[in-house]
């Protein structure tokens, strides 16, 4: 499993870059989730609610995070919404956006109720539509970024200030060493 997480209000535990029933083999692609309430119960029957479904859009699933009723599911090429529908389906997706890029597993965070993530050239919303972030700082922040050490840059939230944060590595630089916030409610970003 590359990934695992519980799901907020209906417990399911999820696995997202995962191997196929009775098969050693990952599939990058691959969600699977337990039985409700059940941490051990993996295989679907007609008695529980396990099961799995394959994204199509991408080829390995990056990074997820939990808002309002769906988890925000990234892959390096797409955006999905993942929604818990109830007994046969359970869990569906649904295509939310193509041709999207993410710029590190952690680099997406969800602030009142809006999921802002890192781009590998630009910043995005999520609040029922995916959506190009307007910024002052593209140039500044994506023509000074060591995108091989995507993996250390993170996202975080002040919204007692209605802000995000990205923390990511200069072009020169193999450890973060910048900042860039959006303060999402006035539109204003700054840097450091």
């Amino acid at each position: 499993v590359n990934n695992m997480t519980v799901s907020d209000v209906s417990r399911f535990v999820l696995a997202f870059g995962c191997n196929a029933i009775n098969d050693t083999e990952l599939d990058p692609m691959l969600i699977r989730w337990t039985d409700q309430e059940s941490v051990v119960d993996w295989t679907p029957s007609a008695t529980n609610q396990a099961g799995g479904v394959r994204l199509s859009h991408g080829s390995e699933i990056r990074s997820y995070v939990q808002t309002r009723q769906e988890i925000v599911v990234f892959t390096d090429a797409s955006v999905y919404s993942l929604q818990y529908l109830g007994p046969p389906y359970v869990w569906g997706a649904q295509l939310l956006g193509d041709n999207i890029s993410i710029a590190g597993i952690n680099t997406t965070v969800s602030a009142s109720g809006v999921v802002y993530w890192m781009g590998v050239d630009k910043f995005y919303r999520y609040d029922g539509r995916v959506q190009t972030l307007s910024c002052d700082l593209r140039q500044y922040v994506f023509g000074d970024i060591n995108i091989d050490q995507q993996d250390q840059f993170f996202a975080g939230t002040n919204e007692g200030f209605n802000e995000v944060w990205w923390f990511y590595c200069s072009a020169e630089s193999t450890v973060i060493d910048k900042y860039v916030v959006s303060n999402y409610l006035e539109s204003i970003w700054y840097y450091g």
